[in-house]
């Protein structure tokens, strides 16, 4: 089993200019960068598309939270440890790895794209083995992300072969998200430092009812520009929350709820705010 744990052998193969490449393919793992490519791809590309997109994501991002609070397991010595920002996360599985299957397989499987499919694996296992060259994973908690990964976008698949979405109308919908992270808070394997993010909860309801059709403009060039005005606005507003959340010290219920409606305000602000801003200039249809 030792294979599984054993990151000795990372020290002899890394350089200088493999530490840059790794930390930064790694940092499209984080939320900052997620959210920020799933808001640019929102604007740009399709608004149904990137909503599918950021609600498997939340998804994803529960469930791997989930299992490393409840399994708890270590990750490797600091001593291989090339990347700061995993905080007092658990290892097992790594949401790096996984977060990587659901993202690029999600858009491979939208596009069905010979050529972006190949992109998609290579990026995905570029992220996997960045997890391990920077010695915060090991083996068996990359592999594990991987698996899961792809077992989400494997019943992802069977929903949309048997429609499940239009087997129920967006009220129905909006019932079973709610009840969905109900049980969720009922049964998160909570400890000290180690609680479910309401905050990703509530972005998640918030994208959920806030989802739109509109699309910004019809020139590629004007659209590029507003997306990516959109896009530093999404940013600076993240920024913000997040400071926000930190400031005010709450507890019980209050805390949840402020925590939940700070993403949820996130989500709608994105979603549906920055599109009909773009509308009432009539860069928007």
């Amino acid at each position: 089993m030792a294979i599984w744990n054993d990151l000795s052998w990372v020290e002899g193969i890394r350089t200088p200019f493999f530490n840059f490449f790794f930390y930064n393919v790694s940092l499209t793992g984080y939320p900052i960068f997620l959210f920020l490519f799933i808001a640019f791809g929102y604007f740009f590309w399709s608004p149904q598309r990137f909503s599918r997109v950021a609600m498997l994501l939340f998804i994803s991002a529960v469930v791997n939270s989930f299992l490393k609070d409840l399994f708890q397991d270590p990750r490797p010595p600091a001593d291989f440890m090339l990347d700061g920002g995993t905080g007092t996360s658990y290892g097992w599985p790594s949401g790096h790895a996984q977060i990587a299957v659901t993202l690029w397989g999600l858009l491979a499987y939208e596009l069905k794209n010979k050529f972006i499919s190949m992109g998609a694996i290579t990026f995905i296992l570029l992220v996997a083995f960045s997890r391990m060259y920077l010695g915060v994973h090991d083996l068996g908690d990359v592999v594990a992300g991987l698996l899961i990964g792809g077992f989400i976008l494997l019943l992802w698949h069977y929903a949309v072969v048997y429609k499940l979405y239009e087997k129920f109308d967006k009220l129905s919908w909006f019932f079973i998200l709610i009840a969905f992270q109900f049980f969720v808070h009922l049964l998160y394997p909570s400890h000290e430092e180690h609680e479910i993010s309401n905050w990703l909860l509530g972005a998640m309801t918030g994208w959920f009812l806030g989802a739109s059709n509109l699309v910004i403009a019809s020139n590629n060039l004007i659209k590029l520009l507003l997306s990516l005005i959109s896009t530093l606005a999404v940013f600076f507003t993240m920024i913000f929350l997040f400071q926000l959340e930190g400031l005010v010290e709450l507890s019980g219920l209050i805390s949840i709820l402020y925590s939940y409606s700070l993403g949820l305000f996130f989500s709608i602000f994105v979603s549906w705010v920055i599109p009909r801003f773009w509308k009432l200039f009539n860069l928007a249809n």
